[in-house]
């Protein structure tokens, strides 16, 4: 698959009275949490139906398939990537909330993608990749096994992070493929920019958002998602969304909404065998389903603004930038060792490595976080000099 963006530490908020309302302006914490459940399901298709299906296929079996929903989950990542870089304009309704945001933005990107992929560039230079092997013993050229086919570079590295990742993301010289997200993400970031300076100068700017979302839905256009987050962060503002939070029918509709969404997916949604024009309208419009319901549905809002979502949250993007080196590593090892003081892969073994991959990539990721934020600070100091 395919594979964000970028939280920050919050308060828990764990009560529905405490979330059903809002003061205009204050901070949406549920984009966090469902951020954090979104990169874990990530992870877990990784690390459980790309890493194994080739010897364990009862990973790929439809009633589990929404633990392993990597399509849905990035497709929640733009909706929500469009509603957190507009929510600041809506709530101010001036541009001026922008400038800092296109400023930074390729920088904050960027400089965890330099660290992510330094580590990938330091596994190889010492050795420590064995996942080519480990693509033969698990069956798994088709996935595992494309990955890093070059000879590690410095200069290729920095080029790869600094451009090539946004320019040309399945560059053969890509040192983390799952950042295929990431050209998508500062695509969408500026598309969301320039409509927020086009709002207050549109006649119809509501409408014109809506059409974006439906004509780019209909092409099967990431881009749709963007627009979408935006006009839920534009709902968010005009009070919308809290009059539904207060809508007692429409509590029960957003549960059956989520569950005839997860239904439908189960059933057909991860079955491309639909046709690829279906599966692209699929994907996108259930993924905003989601999300409104998850904004709207007192309880589901609760559970995202919950101490587990947030602190899961905060580690999103690093387990998102964290979980390939452990990959190519760490299970690729564990499993070349195992073969080889066995002779054979035992299915209970695989499916442990798989667990103690994805418990080691979140305990990183903690750390991560922690020195990607101080170099973060770092960055907005120098770059933000150069606005007035």
């Amino acid at each position: 698959m395919r594979g964000s963006s970028r939280v920050s530490p919050l308060k828990d908020v764990s009560e529905v009275s405490a979330v059903s309302k809002r003061p205009s302006g204050a901070r949406a914490t549920e984009i966090d949490g469902i951020r954090g459940w979104a990169s874990l399901v990530v992870l877990l298709f990784h690390a459980f139906r790309e890493m194994l299906r080739g010897v364990i296929p009862e990973v790929g079996n439809p009633m589990i398939s929404p633990f392993f929903a990597a399509d849905l989950a990035v497709s929640v990542f733009f909706v929500l990537s469009g509603d957190a870089l507009s929510i600041g304009f809506f709530v101010t309704g001036q541009t001026a909330a922008i400038d800092r945001l296109l400023v930074r933005r390729y920088f904050r990107l960027t400089v965890p993608i330099l660290m992510s992929c330094f580590l990938t560039y330091l596994l190889m230079k010492v050795g420590l990749d064995f996942h080519a092997e480990a693509a033969k013993l698990l069956h798994n050229e088709y996935w595992l096994g494309k990955f890093l086919h070059f000879s590690p570079s410095l200069y290729d590295y920095l080029k790869y992070s600094l451009i090539k990742v946004y320019a040309a993301p399945s560059s053969e010289f890509s040192y983390n493929p799952f950042l295929w997200t990431m050209s998508v993400e500062m695509v969408g970031s500026m598309l969301v920019f320039l409509l927020c300076y086009l709002w207050p100068r549109l006649r119809r700017s509501e409408l014109v958002c809506i059409s974006l979302i439906v004509a780019l839905t209909a092409v099967g256009s990431y881009f749709s998602l963007f627009f979408a987050g935006m006009l839920l962060s534009h709902w968010r503002q005009r009070g919308v969304l809290d009059r539904l939070l207060d809508d007692q029918r429409h509590q029960y509709v957003a549960i059956l909404l989520v569950v005839a969404s997860i239904g439908y997916y189960m059933v057909a949604g991860n079955q491309e065998s639909n046709g690829a024009v279906l599966y692209r309208l699929l994907i996108p419009t259930i993924s905003m389903v989601l999300v409104f319901c998850a904004y709207t549905q007192r309880r589901l809002k609760a559970f995202f603004c919950g101490g587990l979502s947030l602190f899961l949250g905060t580690i999103s993007f690093p387990v998102y930038l964290l979980q390939f080196q452990f990959f190519i590593s760490l299970t690729s090892w564990l499993i070349v060792r195992e073969h080889a003081r066995m002779g054979r892969l035992d299915h209970g073994a695989l499916l442990w490595f798989s667990a103690l991959t994805v418990a080691c990539t979140i305990a990183a990721s903690w750390c991560f976080a922690k020195l990607e934020r101080f170099a973060l600070k770092t960055a907005d100091r120098q770059v933000l000099r150069i606005l007035k």
